[in-house]
């Protein structure tokens, strides 16, 4: 038997990762379905940067039927560390899911009310800690909101489960252990946007980008109405910026969120082994004067 082609298997990949309005609404009432909204707002910081807040007020407003509210900031990020989004230890990743009543064998699927990348943030902790079934809402809520689905302010009530995870950690880098890799081997994307790729605009206390870094901005991935563009046009941001079979690819933005979109746009395309995330981003490398940083005004 021939091995299946890679546009057979990213067509594949992308259906088992991302999931229409319509596919959902006909899925609502499935009883091992879990949905969850990790809507977050980044806001300008006086320090540089970004601030963030909880989407928590935009659940009580409205949520799809059946939806819990997941704080990404709070109930899933290490509160020991000293950046923002860090990832949660396991015990406090599985008390959460627990919490939710989600077991292993539900079928997950995620949005938020603003932007997709909050969505791709959870569903890389999902899949990280090993969860086999996890989906993004192509759109999130505002497409659900546009083909005329309902919206409800109810909390639902859930019974508590006893969730088990395993945490990959060959996913996730820091910036000591990327200063110590092997650049050769590495195809490092930078996934803000072009004019903070170039040293302009807002930044995390030095402008510019790690110094050999692509920039790939999360916003390239997305079409007007944040939904995910089609394999094609992602395969050719990859190719242009260098991604081949037998690199690393790391992924890096501030603090780990928006580089979650380019992690799910190569998994959409079937690439899900060497590909890391620089969790702490530019909040811990810019912080660290003797690691090399770029400016492009090109």
């Amino acid at each position: 038997m021939s091995e299946p082609t890679l546009e057979v298997a990213s067509v594949k990949a992308r259906s088992e990762l991302l999931i229409s309005a319509a596919e959902l609404a006909e899925e609502i009432n499935n009883p091992d379905l879990k949905i969850i909204d990790a809507t977050t707002h980044l806001v300008p910081s006086d320090q540089g940067g970004f601030g963030s807040v909880s989407g928590w007020e935009d659940y009580q407003k409205a949520h799809i039927a059946g939806a819990q509210f997941f704080d990404l900031q709070g109930e899933l990020s290490d509160q020991v560390s000293e950046y923002r989004f860090t990832v949660p230890p396991v015990e406090q990743f599985e008390s959460r899911m627990s919490k939710a009543g989600i077991t292993s064998a539900d079928k997950v699927v995620i949005y938020a009310t603003n932007h997709p990348m909050w969505a791709c943030r959870m569903w890389w902790l999902l899949s990280t800690f090993g969860h086999p079934s996890v989906r993004v809402l192509d759109g999130g809520l505002q497409a659900w909101r546009a083909q005329g689905y309902p919206v409800t302010s109810e909390v639902p009530v859930v019974e508590l489960s006893h969730y088990e995870a395993t945490f990959n950690g060959a996913a996730v880098i820091d910036g000591a252990g990327l200063v110590a890799s092997d650049t050769n081997q590495l195809c490092v994307l930078n996934a803000l946007s072009a004019s903070q790729y170039k040293g302009e605009g807002p930044h995390y206390g030095r402008p510019g980008h790690i110094s050999g870094s692509k920039n790939t901005p999360y916003s390239a991935f997305l079409d007007d109405k944040f939904c995910f563009r089609d394999n094609s046009a992602l395969s050719a941001i990859f190719k242009d910026s260098g991604v081949s079979d037998d690199r690393t690819v790391v992924t890096y933005c501030g603090g780990g969120i928006a580089a979650c979109i380019p992690i799910f746009a190569l998994a959409m395309l079937g690439r899900q082994d060497r590909v890391r995330l620089y969790d702490h981003s530019l909040s811990e490398w810019a912080a660290n004067p003797q690691w090399p940083m770029s400016l492009d005004k090109s």
